[in-house]
């Protein structure tokens, strides 16, 4: 086999996963971690990713490598459960493993296939984007963040389908300006303001005007004025405060504000900058809270800076996946 030596554990471990009867398998395994110790350590590591990505649940049995002084031997003798006598059958794991990254490629290209087919505009990682739409009014996008417009003679909507987005608003009481965003309303005449789409919660925050803010039916605020902020975390949970105007979505200056936020929540607003998967694995230190202005030009940077106060630490198992834990 060749190629990044992740990648090569992670075939075995395929490989292993679906012919877990296979002796002569687990004996080429067992020779392949014997030629150095950084196979053995990728092996580990192609352990860690699967069970972190839950495909260990998903597996009859996942490898246990749980001594770091295992031989390779150990290590290969682990990889499969105890056989369970069954009829002969042939090896399809070269099959089985093409339909399992198919999968993988499946889970991780549709989600953004199927934003890329609803909205009308979007961003990638990294980038910032301004829209001046049909009416006047102008959106500025965040990273990672897509909309969908919907103009008519007699509405005037826009959907956050992803991420966070700035609004300035051109006034035409005869047409208000909704913003629908994960079940929410924000309805305005003509304000600025900004809204975030995170998965623990959604904010709306008011530069200058104002805004209403409505659930289907319920009003959860009949008006938001300039330096209000409201965050709803669904079922009814909803929290007002005030900020600064000027820190007000301060991310189109490329940088963080946080107050007395718990780490867990300052992570969601980072993961949008950072490529790949963010993991937290300590819930106390997604507990604790944090306030500072971090630079978000420097991602990587300011997830350390927010972590370090509370003896966190970050470890980037590829490329595409970063692990927060102490």
């Amino acid at each position: 086999m060749t190629g990044n030596l992740t990648h090569t554990a992670l075939d075995w471990l395929l490989r292993i996963q679906q012919s877990p009867e296979d002796a002569a398998l687990r004996t080429e395994l067992a020779a392949w971690l014997a030629i150095d110790s950084r196979h053995v350590e990728a092996y580990r590591k192609a352990q860690r990713v699967w069970q972190l990505t839950g495909m260990a649940q998903a597996a009859t049995s996942a490898p246990a490598i749980e001594r770091p002084r295992a031989t390779a031997a150990e290590l290969a003798a682990a990889a499969a459960p105890a056989v369970r006598p069954h009829r002969p059958r042939r090896r399809r794991w070269p099959a089985l493993l093409a339909g399992s990254l198919a999968a993988c490629l499946l889970i991780l290209m549709t989600p953004d296939a199927y934003l890329r087919y609803q909205s009308d505009y979007r961003t990638g990682l990294g980038q910032q984007r301004s829209i001046e739409l049909d009416d006047g009014s102008r959106v500025r996008l965040d990273s990672r963040s897509a909309i969908a417009v919907a103009f008519d003679g007699n509405r005037r909507e826009v959907r956050l389908l992803s991420g966070q987005a700035f609004f300035e608003v051109t006034p035409d009481k005869s047409r208000p300006f909704t913003v629908d965003a994960d079940g929410l309303q924000i309805t305005v005449t003509g304000t600025a303001f900004n809204v975030a789409m995170r998965p623990s919660q959604l904010a709306v925050a008011v530069q200058h005007g104002s805004v209403r803010v409505a659930e289907g039916s319920e009003t959860l605020a009949e008006a938001l004025h300039a330096g209000d902020r409201l965050q709803w975390r669904g079922s009814g949970k909803v929290v007002r405060d005030t900020l600064p105007v000027s820190q007000i979505a301060a991310w189109q200056q490329g940088r963080l504000v946080v107050r007395d936020a718990r780490i867990a929540e300052v992570l969601d607003e980072l993961r949008p900058y950072l490529p790949g998967k963010l993991a937290l694995r300590d819930a106390e230190l997604g507990d604790r809270r944090v306030t500072g202005v971090y630079d978000l030009r420097n991602p990587d940077a300011a997830l350390r800076a927010v972590i370090q106060p509370y003896q966190g630490r970050v470890s980037t198992w590829t490329a595409w996946l970063r692990v927060v834990d102490r």
